[in-house]
C-alpha cells in the first residue's frame, strides 16, 4: 500500500501532509498525461500504438456523437471541405486531417481521452504525414470523414465508432505496411 501511495504521489496525483495523511490532489488531464507520454515515447512498437489509438479513437467518436453542438458540426464540416479542397488542389492537408479529429475530440467532452490521444498523436505525427503523402490515400481518408461526418451529423454512436474503428483500422494497416513494423 505504501509504494502504491508513494507511485500516486510521484505522478503528483496524491500528496501527503505531516499529521495530516494522504489526500487526493486536484490534477488536470495533462497532469495524468505526462506519465502517459513517457510510457508511449518510450520503448513501445508503432503496432502497439497504433493499436492503442484504434481503441480509444473510435470510443471519441461514439461520445461525441452524443454530444456535438450544432456550432461543432457547422466547423467540423468546414475543416472537411478545406480538406477536400486541399486534396482536390494537390495541396498539404495535415493541419486539416489533425484538425478534423482535435475537433471530434473536442465534441466528446472528455479532456482525459482527449489528452491520451494527443499523445498518441504526437508519438504517430510523423508516419501519419507520411501516410498522408498519396493521392489514393488522401481520397481514402476523405472517404473516412465523410462517413464519420455524417454518423456525427446523424448522432449515432455506433455509426461514428464503427466508421472511426474503420478510418483507424485502415490508416493504421497502411502506415505499418509502409514504414514495416507489424503485430505479431
Amino acid at each position: 500500500m505504501r509504494e502504491a501511495l508513494r507511485t500516486l504521489e510521484l505522478l503528483g496525483i496524491v500528496e501527503t501532509r505531516a499529521g495530516g495523511g494522504t489526500f487526493v490532489r486536484q490534477t488536470s488531464p495533462d497532469d495524468l498525461a505526462k506519465p502517459l507520454v513517457s510510457l508511449i515515447a518510450r520503448g513501445h512498437s508503432l503496432a502497439d500504438t497504433i493499436e492503442f489509438r484504434g481503441l480509444i479513437e473510435p470510443a471519441i467518436a461514439a461520445l461525441a456523437a452524443e454530444r456535438i453542438t450544432a456550432t461543432q458540426l457547422t466547423e467540423l464540416s468546414e475543416i472537411f471541405a478545406e480538406q477536400e479542397r486541399k486534396i482536390a488542389a494537390a495541396e498539404p492537408y495535415a493541419d486539416e486531417d489533425t484538425r478534423f479529429h482535435e475537433l471530434i475530440g473536442e465534441a466528446s467532452r472528455n479532456e482525459l481521452l482527449t489528452t491520451m490521444l494527443g499523445v498518441v498523436w504526437d508519438v504517430l505525427r510523423e508516419s501519419r504525414e507520411q501516410w498522408l503523402q498519396t493521392n489514393q490515400r488522401a481520397h481514402a481518408s476523405l472517404d473516412a470523414h465523410r462517413r464519420i461526418l455524417a454518423a456525427l451529423g446523424a448522432h449515432d454512436p455506433e455509426a461514428a465508432r464503427r466508421a472511426a474503428a474503420e478510418h483507424i483500422k485502415a490508416v493504421g494497416e497502411g502506415i505499418l505496411r509502409l514504414i514495416g513494423g507489424s503485430k505479431a
